[in-house]
């Protein structure tokens, strides 16, 4: 059990009578323990786990009741998030992904769920293909790494750049940006390379994965990105899974604080005087009543600009473009508060920290992992800092924008390029 508070339950789907996420998560705790030793060394999560995690709905949370998903609201699912990562990194990383997101029409989604389970491993953050029109589809050739979930997925999906016949980039009239095409295929037509052996969250399977000239329907591919929604609801009108970067995070250092407990809790060896002075230093005392708050406050912000969100995406399309800066920083602020939470842990544990195996020494390896992802960049506050500056000026908002999205579109920017945006389809 965490020593830190939960938060109140989202209100799940009208009409359906189901447990809450968070009480499926920790219902899963005793497994995710027992298989530590397998997610570790095999480098992916047991089927069994994967298994447990469709049928209880957190693979499914994003994904559209009509479907058969939970559509759940995006705190509901943090807290799930958060509790798995509390006990096992990977595995609450996996959820952050595996969450049932698609952008696929209705009909052609029951048609693929009639076949098989919808578990998708993608990598958007990199163009890492080339995308050719052709009658009825596309021919894709890439290659895309750090494809976290790609063992256990049946679907694979990476973001490609739109060539034309001469073979030249295609720029998006909306954004100034090349054209980016993000294509769902079969895994079975994909080639995994087994090329993670992280540092941390090292369950994740998070290899490369390769197509070569790949014929891919025009109904499994998303040409419009941001502009068009086929679920055009509140879940889907923000990034709402991006901010389980954060919950992930603050649940690794609720699991690195009772790990410290514990260990304050338990009876020294026989001649070890550090372990028998652990907790009893004004430096251990200071330390953890420090993390904890840390966690505590960063939990908050980040908790309540999600709800906040989530109350604008109920009435519109784009959200708030100060909330979408905000929570961008409250994100990343989560990630970078977390990971100094537990360092400051890790330090005051002393030995029994540092040994392989450990649970705060896996806490330690996952936390420095997950903050280096590309999105999670602690200089992106500089994104931040240009929407202060700019927000009050005549011309502005207007915040740097490339290829990677720290925080959503459309820009303000966009609607002044566009004019009056009345050739985008809202």
């Amino acid at each position: 059990m965490s020593i830190t508070v939960d938060t109140p339950q989202g209100p799940p789907v009208p009409g359906v009578d189901r447990p809450t996420l968070l009480e499926a998560a920790r219902e899963m705790e005793p497994m995710l323990r027992a298989a530590e030793e397998t997610i570790e060394t095999e480098r992916r999560v047991p089927a069994e786990i994967t298994d447990a995690l469709y049928e209880n709905g957190i693979y499914r949370a994003f994904l559209p009741y009509e479907l058969g998903g939970i559509e759940s609201h995006p705190l509901e699912w943090l807290d799930a998030v958060e509790e798995l990562s509390r006990v096992n990194g990977s595995v609450g990383w996996l959820c952050m992904l595996h969450s049932g997101t698609t952008f696929l029409a209705p009909d052609v989604m029951r048609n693929l769920l009639e076949q098989d389970r919808w578990i998708t491993a993608s990598n958007v953050g990199r163009a890492g293909g080339k995308a050719v029109r052709v009658p009825g589809g596309y021919r894709i050739s890439g290659r895309w790494p750090f494809t976290s979930g790609s063992p256990e997925a049946n679907w694979l999906s990476g973001r490609s750049v739109l060539y034309d016949e001469n073979d030249e980039p295609v720029i998006h009239p909306h954004d100034g940006l090349p054209w980016f095409v993000v294509a769902f295929f079969p895994a079975s037509e994909a080639t995994l390379h087994d090329t993670w052996d992280g540092h941390g969250l090292r369950g994740t399977g998070s290899g490369d994965f390769e197509v070569n000239d790949l014929f891919v329907p025009s109904e499994m591919v998303n040409e419009a990105g941001i502009w068009e929604r086929e679920y055009d609801r509140p879940l889907y009108r923000y990034w709402f899974n991006v901010t389980a970067h954060g919950a992930h995070a603050l649940g690794l250092a609720k699991g690195a604080i009772e790990e410290f407990v514990g260990l304050v809790q338990t009876s020294a060896k026989r001649g070890s005087y550090r372990q028998a002075r652990l907790g009893k230093e004004a430096m251990h005392q200071y330390a953890l009543g420090k993390a904890d708050t840390m966690v505590r406050a960063a939990r908050a912000h980040l908790w309540d600009l999600v709800g906040k969100a989530y109350e604008s995406a109920e009435e519109q399309w784009p959200i708030d473009y100060e909330l979408r800066v905000q929570l961008h920083a409250a994100n990343i602020n989560a990630v970078h508060t977390a990971r100094a939470a537990i360092d400051m842990i890790f330090q005051q544990a002393g030995a029994p920290a540092v040994f392989r195996g450990r649970r705060l020494e896996r806490i330690h390896r996952d936390i420095l992992t997950a903050a280096n992802h590309a999105l999670m960049a602690e200089s992106s506050f500089d994104r931040v800092g240009q929407y202060i500056m700019s927000k009050d000026s005549p011309n502005g908002p207007e915040i740097e924008i490339r290829e990677i999205g720290y925080v959503p579109g459309p820009h303000p920017q966009h609607d002044r390029k566009a004019g009056s945006g009345s050739e985008r389809s809202f």
